[in-house]
């Protein structure tokens, strides 16, 4: 019987090698692409934010894949991937961020709108989802905040 040796070996990492790098080229292409593609979907969540688009209470999963031309899943990845939640998450953590800001900003709306309104002003079809989200994100309930934001004003008008 004749045996290769160390020859024999070399050829053998030669093809292992050979054959692993023909495989690895789809599959860095596959991920480039889906790297592309969910960064092409986080563009236009992105503009979807800066026109407000959260603020709609029927907003969900796929309504917004499908009015960012996507499916379901891709949206889902490229929120879990970038924005580090899920997809329920992240839509309340945006539109609680927007209300503290929005609130601060017109304080007026805490005087004049019940907890209900507001709630609804920023996208939360339940009152309940609204406080725990907001006590959540901030560590205080909507009515000690509006309280706070309403001394404030009071404050700042004396």
């Amino acid at each position: 019987m004749i045996t290769f040796g160390i020859l024999g070996q070399k050829l053998n990492k030669r093809l292992k090698k050979k054959s692993s790098d023909a495989h690895a080229s789809p599959v860095n292409k596959k991920r480039k692409v889906k790297k592309e593609l969910l960064g092409e979907i986080l563009e236009k969540v992105s503009s979807w934010e800066g026109q407000n688009g959260f603020l709609d209470n029927e907003t969900t999963l796929q309504s917004l894949a499908k009015e960012l031309n996507t499916n379901s899943s891709y949206l889902s990845k490229a929120i879990n991937t970038y924005k580090n939640k899920n997809f329920a998450s992240y839509l309340k953590d945006i539109r609680i961020t927007y209300a503290i800001n929005h609130l601060k900003e017109n304080p007026e709306i805490v005087k004049t709108k019940s907890m209900i309104q507001i709630a609804e002003m920023y996208g939360f079809n339940s009152l309940g989802i609204f406080t725990k989200s907001f006590k959540n994100k901030t560590g205080l309930t909507p009515g000690v905040f509006f309280k706070k934001i309403l001394d404030d004003q009071w404050k700042k008008s004396s």
